[in-house]
């Protein structure tokens, strides 16, 4: 008589996530890049972040040269859901006009504290 063997089932695990979105304004002249990161502990604690860059040019015949800005976010665990959906679909019309706009005047303006630029920032999930 055979002897009948276990079926093994492998356990999918995803460690880690990493998107990037380059969003070009209408105009030519800005450029933001919105670079959406998934970590996992051994623990098993996701966390998220956000790497948001902005670009400007006077002339569209002009290179984009290094970033104006350039933000680092801890995205709130809250925001976990939002971040995994734009991981996983794209970012929709609203997030992306959100993220050129808003966030990107708001990281620019040297007037707002480093916490409400990356509050700003982060809000683009919840568009």
């Amino acid at each position: 008589m055979a002897k009948r063997q276990k079926m093994i089932e492998p356990k999918r695990e995803i460690v880690k996530i990493h998107v990037k979105f380059t969003l070009n304004a209408p105009d030519g002249l800005r450029r933001v890049v919105f670079d959406l990161e998934k970590d996992s502990d051994d623990d098993g604690t996701v966390s998220w972040s956000i790497t948001f860059q902005l670009f400007e040019r006077e002339k569209k015949s002009d290179a984009f040269t290094e970033p104006l800005v350039e933000l680092l976010v801890d995205v709130d665990s809250t925001l976990s859901s939002k971040a995994q959906t734009i991981a996983d679909n794209g970012m929709t019309t609203r997030q992306a006009g959100f993220a050129i706009g808003p966030a990107a005047d708001t990281a620019k303006d040297p007037e707002v504290d480093e916490d409400e630029k990356a509050a700003t920032v982060q809000s683009t999930l919840r568009k």
